[in-house]
């Protein structure tokens, strides 16, 4: 186990300063990496948050000399959100000669490329996906927590900070593959709370028309509401909630919170709105790492990308974590440029299967079945300032794993 947050201290140095040690070893070629973002499309959003993590975390390894003495390349192929695309690209990154390849991002994607992975051997390592029980090891491993975890882990302070709430309706969009699975864990979590589910409600990916939905849910007349679904999904929908006047508290799973348009065009719809989340761009919450990654993160994605501000700082880290993670394994196996590229991939495949614990901005636990677990809380929209906060106070937040057998 290896503790990144003196070379993250180096790093921010060494990128704030401008200055860069000259390379351990000149002429050896760059490690190659792929990585697949959603770019274009209605969920470019993402792409770019998570891509400005990418790039920070490469020039952050090469300001600081690289790895064996090769350059950190990483290449970055758009799916455009779509399974079948994110296959065609991770096809091709393996084609092309990558050693390992980061995301793609949706569960959808993330569900369909696992076993590829497999069959293809090598390496594909996921920052972002929800949807629980896709990850295939040895070659496919997700850092970030599933909604197995999330869910009933922010459920539980959602129950807390508001323990009037005993019935609700639990409403997504059956089509994406996190968002379907979502519904079913958000219901798994409330029967154990003694919640009571009035309804579901579904629609899919492109609906534009919502009244029909929050027709349904008014009539129920549920203490709360449950959402799994997209960003941009969401946002229509919370927003005929709020034409209809329903005001009652709503709680959507993380595919919120991960994303900067749906906080920055939420408006007054997020008065009683909460997400579920890991991090903050709060300072001040007894992780002194993730503050100085806030800051260094914020200054640099708003000179490299087009991100509406303020931008949400959401899962970024890990994002960044995952760069890390990766160049710490490579180091390790003594990887670099020269190194073949099968046996490149069988020994980043190595270094993955043995990890029980990494610690870096995040602290990543992995879990047996190829997925890592961070603890989960409970965060509240702040429509005015565009951003999310935690909705207890640091002391008052649980901080007692909740993970499936």
């Amino acid at each position: 186990m290896q503790n990144r947050r003196d070379f993250l201290s180096a790093s921010a140095v060494l990128a704030l300063a401008g200055t860069a040690p000259r390379a351990i070893a000149q002429g050896k070629p760059p490690i190659r990496i792929g990585a697949i973002q959603a770019l274009t499309g209605f969920a470019a959003d993402y792409g770019a948050l998570y891509s400005a993590a990418i790039n920070l975390a490469m020039n952050d390894i090469n300001a600081a000399g690289g790895i064996n003495g090769s350059k950190l390349e990483i290449r970055i192929e758009d799916d455009q959100l779509a399974a079948q695309q994110a296959v065609l690209m991770y096809r091709k990154h393996v084609s092309d000669g990558m050693v390992a390849v980061l995301g793609p991002v949706a569960g959808t994607a993330w569900e369909t490329v696992a076993p590829i992975a497999n069959a293809m051997r090598c390496p594909a390592i996921n920052s972002n996906a929800l949807k629980p029980g896709v990850s295939r090891k040895p070659y496919a491993v997700r850092l970030h927590p599933p909604d197995d975890t999330m869910i009933p882990e922010g459920l539980a302070e959602f129950h807390k900070a508001l323990p009037q709430i005993k019935r609700v309706v639990i409403a997504g969009d059956v089509q994406e593959a996190s968002g379907a699975a979502g519904i079913e864990e958000f219901a798994k979590a409330a029967a154990k709370l003694g919640i009571e589910v009035l309804d579901r409600v579904s629609y899919q990916t492109r609906t534009t028309d919502f009244s029909p939905m929050a027709i349904k849910v008014r009539s129920a007349n549920p203490d709360a509401v449950l959402i799994s679904s997209l960003g941009p999904t969401s946002l229509g929908f919370v927003k005929e909630l709020e034409t209809q006047r329903f005001d009652k508290p709503i709680l959507i799973n993380a595919l919120v919170w991960a994303g900067n348009a749906f906080i920055n065009a939420l408006g007054t719809a997020g008065t009683r709105l909460y997400s579920l989340g890991l991090t903050t761009s709060e300072h001040d919450q007894g992780n002194p790492a993730h503050d100085q990654f806030n800051d260094r993160y914020l200054k640099f994605a708003g000179e490299t990308t087009k991100l509406t501000k303020p931008i949400n700082i959401c899962n970024t880290s890990l994002t960044y974590d995952t760069v890390m993670l990766l160049a710490d394994i490579l180091r390790q196996k003594k990887i670099d440029g020269n190194t073949d590229v099968a046996a490149a991939r069988e020994a980043i495949k190595d270094g993955i299967a043995a990890l029980t614990e990494w610690k870096g901005i995040n602290t990543i636990h992995m879990r047996a079945n190829g997925d890592g677990h961070i603890q989960t809380h409970l965060l509240r929209a702040v429509p005015d300032r565009k951003t999310w906060e935690f909705a207890l106070p640091l002391a008052e937040r649980l901080n007692t794993p909740i993970i499936p057998a």
